[in-house]
């Protein structure tokens, strides 16, 4: 009997460990992947919250994050498949961009555009995952912009 219980306990053991390590696609930094919906839903509560951004350019601004989102995610996928060539899809990312940051500026006013664009060199600067840049001084110079944080000493 004695024979029997111990390999029946190890199943059981190593089958909770395996059911507790399943979950949701996880993304590079151990958190849940988003869907591109989940994603443009929240870049527009943060851009509504940092922008002051009006109801109504709030609803025009998510259709516009859902898709670049959504294109995104494909030339991820693609890039993670090895099916396609990374310069050619950087290329391709770099022109979407373009495109949603000028159906961006169709929505918003132009400080808002501008702002907009500072908190987005501020988070390119310090990288993915990082939380809020503290105030600081942000000065655009010749088409370039420069981000001084003030610290604390």
């Amino acid at each position: 009997m004695k024979k029997f219980l111990l390999p029946l306990l190890a199943l059981a053991l190593s089958a909770t460990a395996a059911s507790a390590q399943a979950g949701p696609p996880q993304d590079g930094g151990g958190h849940p992947q988003r869907t591109p919906e989940e994603m443009a839903a929240r870049q527009t509560e943060g851009l509504t919250r940092q922008l002051g951004l009006s109801a109504d350019q709030s609803a025009k601004v998510q259709p516009i994050l859902l898709a670049r989102d959504q294109e995104m995610m494909a030339m991820r996928g693609q890039i993670m498949s090895g099916t396609a060539d990374r310069s050619q899809l950087r290329d391709q990312m770099m022109a979407g961009r373009a495109k949603y940051d000028d159906q961006l500026k169709a929505v918003l006013t132009p400080d808002q555009f501008a702002k907009m664009q500072t908190l987005e060199a501020s988070r390119r600067q310090r990288g993915p995952g990082a939380p809020d840049m503290p105030d600081g001084k942000v000065k655009k110079k010749d088409g370039k912009l420069k981000i001084k944080a003030k610290t604390d000493s």
